[in-house]
């Protein structure tokens, strides 16, 4: 699968609009098939938009799962850093959200 952002827009920016893509992702993940995110031609996106189309796939599958079958090319310093920070901050709210169970001495 191949998804040029740029037939969405040039700014990524509502949490409706990633939710929608999202999905899509989703289920080609779940295919098995390779995803590539292609953002040329791209020159904003938003927190929101980074939160809610990529780091909400984390939701779903591991860091390890997303690396091995996307790929993002052709994305700014800007776009780029937007969706690290996205993708952090979820496996940081994530790992906070998991209950440690100590074993009974």
């Amino acid at each position: 699968m191949n998804l040029e952002f740029k037939h969405i827009s040039n700014q990524l920016g509502t949490r409706l609009e990633a939710n929608e893509i999202r999905l899509g992702i989703s289920d080609a993940l779940k295919k098995n098939q390779r995803v590539i995110f292609d953002f040329s031609e791209v020159d904003v996106i938003t927190n929101s938009f980074a939160d809610e189309c990529f780091g909400k796939l984390l939701l779903e599958f591991d860091l390890k799962e997303l690396k091995s079958k996307s790929t993002f090319i052709n994305s700014s310093e800007f776009v780029s850093s937007t969706i690290a920070n996205a993708i952090n901050s979820r496996i940081v709210e994530l790992s906070r959200n998991t209950v440690q169970v100590c074993p009974a001495e």
